[in-house]
């Protein structure tokens, strides 16, 4: 179970054994082009799509298996129980196609891709259609800690609601985002393997998201999905994947791809504000300036500006501004 980090973990142990062993005689394998494998394994995807139907229970625990004349189903890109969609991921150059399905949104929170997530999934071998790994009970994970695809796919969906578990009894979830991604080997563990999965390997992820918690990395009472860089040439949050850090690619409106966006550091010391105690550099700690006289901290939408004010949607948040100070 949780093969999802533990095999990155376990690669990563991996890589720094080989890099240090003198005795081996074999040179590790250069990574292959991204363009031409990415080619490969999309061929990949689209056959199984083609060529596989899937079925799912009342609660969207999903089996796949290939189709045949007696089968009696649709494929799954013709199936109309749900509908096949794709989105363009845009990393290491590459214009990513990625599948992915989407029985249930959920009703509640929406994850970011900095934020912790509880989630149940299946891990599934593309050519074999057999699973490789596993969570029935929902597990939690750090979406800035697993594969690209997940921090890709999973904020499409929603948490739902749950009822806690009394008398021995387990909690039961309700209305929780489930789903299916098809990954090509670029958002997953390309040239890594371990356990069964090999290099190169495209794969598929059915899940079921149950809950979340947003993350304050730097514990000073903003949460980190409140502390990234929004970039107006491109209308969406940048770095996506772990704002800040990597140089991940995204493509501004003009269709040229963006190497070099700054993260949020608004006081310019070298500290994304996601991980700095002070964002404004007045020398009061953010947790301080953000105090409600009321009680507690203010909510990222609830704190004002200078002048006490937060009616204003455009406003300098007094956390940030250093003329508060």
């Amino acid at each position: 179970m949780n093969n999802i980090f533990k095999i990155l973990s376990v690669f990563a142990i991996f890589v720094g054994i080989a890099a240090c062993t003198s005795t081996s005689t074999e040179e590790p394998e250069a990574p292959r082009d991204y363009a031409t494998q990415y080619a490969t394994d999309l061929a990949a995807i689209d056959s199984y799509i083609n060529t596989h139907y899937l079925t799912f229970d009342a609660d969207y625990n999903v089996t796949f298996d290939t189709l045949l004349p007696t089968s009696g189903h649709s494929s799954i890109r013709t199936d109309t129980a749900f509908q096949l969609k794709d989105t363009t991921v845009v990393e290491d150059g590459i214009d990513y196609k990625v599948y992915f399905i989407k029985f249930r949104e959920g009703t509640e929170k929406r994850p970011t891709q900095v934020d912790s997530i509880h989630i149940a999934y299946k891990g599934i071998k593309l050519l074999k259609s057999a699973p490789f790994d596993q969570a029935v009970t929902p597990t939690w994970f750090r979406l800035q800690e697993v594969i690209t695809g997940w921090s890709h796919i999973i904020p499409n969906f929603k948490t739902g609601t749950y009822t806690p578990g009394t008398g021995g009894n387990p909690t039961t979830f309700d209305q929780y985002g489930a789903g299916v991604m098809f990954l090509p080997s670029g958002l997953a563990y390309y040239n890594g393997s371990a356990g069964t999965i090999l290099p190169y390997s495209p794969i598929i992820f059915a899940f079921k998201l149950h809950e979340l918690r947003y993350r304050d990395h730097d514990a000073d009472g903003v949460f980190s999905k409140d502390e990234r860089k929004l970039d107006p040439t491109v209308s969406a949050l940048i770095r996506w994947k772990e704002n800040p850090g990597g140089n991940l690619l995204k493509k501004d409106n003009t269709g040229a791809i963006v190497t070099d966006v700054p993260f949020l550091d608004t006081d310019g010391d070298g500290y994304p504000n996601m991980y700095d105690i002070d964002d404004d550099g007045d020398r009061v700690m953010t947790r301080v300036e953000i105090k409600n006289p009321t009680g507690g901290l203010y909510l990222y939408n609830m704190i004002p500006d200078c002048s006490g004010s937060a009616t204003n949607p455009n406003r300098v948040r007094k956390h940030i501004d250093p003329a508060c100070h």
